[in-house]
């Protein structure tokens, strides 16, 4: 091997090692071999009667402010139209403080978020649960699954609707798919959990009809002005317009927001 080829190696090992520790510093995640979707998938109804109810309980473990509302906003609204109870575990703060301290102000952030997160759960009249684990770095270990399982417990949901960390979309939020993996772990031990409703799924077998809750939740993402604002805003309405259009057409409706549903207890 020539010494031009032999710097030319090297080079080639520096930068994938570079380009590695990029990857696993920050906290988007690729899924290179995404699961295949179950064939068949059948649809399955968790008791939807019962789910749009007064006075059922129904908890959303999320990973940051925004969240719910981004991912379910109309589901949320339509929750709160039938009078269910609804309560957010809410796993960090959305401080994003895994990035360098002259790039953003975590305290501020956190600061923030929070007070966005209670002021659009209350267009929905949910309470907000905070864990306060570090954004960016969520691991379900032990200890967050114990947290998760000790809010639940204390609100006793017949429902829990969470991220799907099995079949989820190709690139995800590393804190999305821990805090569905903790949710998953913990409705394990929590009797009152009839039905597990897993959504940002390439999988779902239910979908939900949030056609004249769409421009609540609209309003809903309006309220994270930190994160979604101005042409960024029209971006994400856009955005979740176009998901939830397309989940519509499933069930030929408008708008939808899909799930995987799994029964459990009961």
């Amino acid at each position: 091997m020539t010494r031009r080829s032999k710097r030319l190696l090297k080079g080639f090992a520096f930068l994938a090692v570079a380009l590695g520790g990029l990857y696993w510093y920050q906290p988007q995640r690729i899924d290179f071999l995404p699961r295949q979707a179950p064939d068949p998938n059948p649809p399955l109804d968790p008791d939807s009667a019962q789910l749009f109810k007064p006075g059922t309980r129904v908890s959303i473990v999320a990973a940051h402010p925004d969240d719910p509302e981004f991912f379910i906003g109309g589901t949320l609204a339509k929750l709160s139209k039938a009078g269910a109870k609804i309560e957010i575990v809410m796993c960090t703060d959305g401080d994003k403080g895994y990035y360098p301290w002259f790039m953003t102000n975590a305290g501020e952030n956190r600061r923030v978020r929070t007070v966005e997160q209670i002021d659009a759960a209350k267009q929905y009249n949910a309470e907000v649960v905070f864990l306060h684990e570090p954004d960016g770095r969520l691991r379900a270990n032990a200890d967050v699954v114990e947290k998760v399982k000790e809010a639940l417990d204390r609100f006793q949901p017949e429902f829990v609707l969470t991220f799907d960390p099995e079949y989820p979309p190709r690139v995800q939020h590393s804190d999305h798919l821990q805090s569905g993996i903790a949710a998953e772990e913990a409705v394990r031990s929590v009797a009152s959990v009839k039905w597990l409703m897993q959504f940002s799924t390439h999988a779902a077998n239910h979908f939900v009809d949030i056609s004249d809750e769409w421009e609540t939740k609209k309003k809903l993402l309006a309220i994270h002005k930190s994160q979604f604002t101005g042409d960024r805003l029209q971006l994400i309405v856009n955005l979740v317009g176009g998901r939830a259009q397309d989940d519509g057409k499933k069930i030929g409706v408008a708008y939808a927001e899909g799930f995987r549903c799994t029964k459990l207890h009961g």
